[in-house]
């Protein structure tokens, strides 16, 4: 059975990978990761989790912050849980690039898996959309799920 804690075992593993990876060889993790990669990064950590569990539904969602929407993020949830490998990029961000509301609640772990009611990024961020990602990805464009399939494999070897 599938708990919330082989979850965070699994995304806690997964974002040990992406830290210790040579981003010169894996084209969707930016030398500066975290920062600036929550939506590939939880792309690759989808394309994860449906390998070991290709009967997962889960979905990727966007959410949004400060003046005009300015500030994003992109993590994924499965049922009520919620998962993100990338929250610790608000740690390394300008205060001035941000709102008081991520300052203040800063440092933030490097992985989040909760249950959304005890979830901080519903007080953080606005939802602006969730999509589906099921096996096969059948939403995605081909060239991306390649992408994918190719760094996946380079990351775990």
């Amino acid at each position: 059975m599938l708990t919330i804690q082989v979850i965070r075992k699994e995304a806690y593993r997964f974002r040990e990978l992406l830290e210790k990876c040579d981003s010169s060889k894996i084209h969707l993790v930016p030398d500066n990761f975290p920062v600036m990669s929550c939506k590939l990064a939880s792309m690759l950590l989808s394309f994860h989790f449906l390998q070991l569990w290709p009967e997962l539904e889960l979905k990727g969602v966007s959410g949004v912050t400060g003046k005009n929407d300015a500030i994003t993020h992109y993590w994924l949830e499965l049922d009520d849980i919620v998962i993100d490998i990338t929250g610790d990029q608000y740690n390394v961000l300008s205060p001035s690039k941000l709102n008081e509301a991520i300052v203040k609640n800063r440092p933030f772990s490097p992985v989040l898996v909760d249950h959304q009611k005890d979830c901080y990024l519903y007080n953080l961020f606005r939802i602006q959309g969730k999509e589906r990602l099921t096996c096969g990805f059948p939403t995605i464009g081909a060239d991306f799920i390649d992408e994918m399939e190719c760094d996946y494999r380079q990351l775990v070897g």
